[in-house]
């Protein structure tokens, strides 16, 4: 009879340590149960992962707008651009001469030459024109006067006027023979050669200041010539 009871306590020992690891077992499945659900974020990791590649295409068609806009703004700027000044006169696009423009027993004595505008086109012209007397010591380059210019625009057939200003020979000798005139209109390299108007010479000098001067476009008052 002992015998039997220590059998009957051993198998109800076995039977409780088999009961508990069932437990543990299903703990153990729980757990697992519980980590296979949390997968259940994965669509919302999923749609994180998706964005930086929707992103690119977004920042592409947005640039491609921004890299419309200059070229509107060129094209604007290119329509304005039309309103601009126009082209400078060139020397084929004028017709110059010049003529004696002295007033009275003023001392010193004018020439004014005339640019007028023979093609069919407007044109600017601003600052001085190149002017050399031709003369039988040579050529007599004219000095520039301090004076302004704004500049002008020269419609088809209008004209502009400069002065040539210097003083005359009264000193009774044969002094400063002129033999012509050479006109540049102003940034041209082509001149054109013109009669002189003038007196027919000029004073032998010693003096340091230019016997010739000229002013700048408009510096006579048109009517001249």
């Amino acid at each position: 009879m002992r015998t039997s009871r220590i059998a009957v306590t051993a198998a109800a020992v076995v039977a409780g340590l088999t009961l508990s690891a069932c437990g543990g077992d299903d703990g153990t499945t729980n757990a697992g149960s519980a980590a296979s659900s949390s997968p259940s974020s994965a669509p919302a990791e999923e749609q994180t992962e998706s964005a930086p590649a929707e992103q690119p295409e977004g920042e592409s068609s947005g640039a491609g707008s921004q890299e419309g806009t200059p070229d509107q703004g060129s094209a604007g700027q290119g329509s304005g651009g039309t309103g601009t000044k126009p082209e400078r006169c060139h020397t084929d696009d004028l017709t110059i001469t010049a003529s004696d423009a002295t007033i009275g027993g003023d001392e010193t004595k004018t020439v004014a030459v005339k640019l007028l505008n023979k093609s069919d086109r407007a044109c600017s012209i601003k600052g001085f024109a190149g002017v050399n007397l031709l003369s039988s010591e040579g050529a007599i380059p004219a000095a520039r006067r301090d004076q302004t210019d704004d500049g002008t625009v020269l419609k088809s057939g209008e004209p502009t006027y400069f002065g040539i200003f210097y003083k005359a020979n009264e000193s009774g000798g044969s002094g400063v023979k002129i033999k012509g005139l050479v006109v540049t209109p102003p940034d041209e390299k082509k001149s054109v050669t013109l009669k002189w108007p003038g007196e027919p010479s000029l004073p032998v000098t010693d003096s340091p200041d230019p016997s010739v001067e000229i002013g700048p476009m408009g510096s006579v008052g048109q009517g001249q010539g």
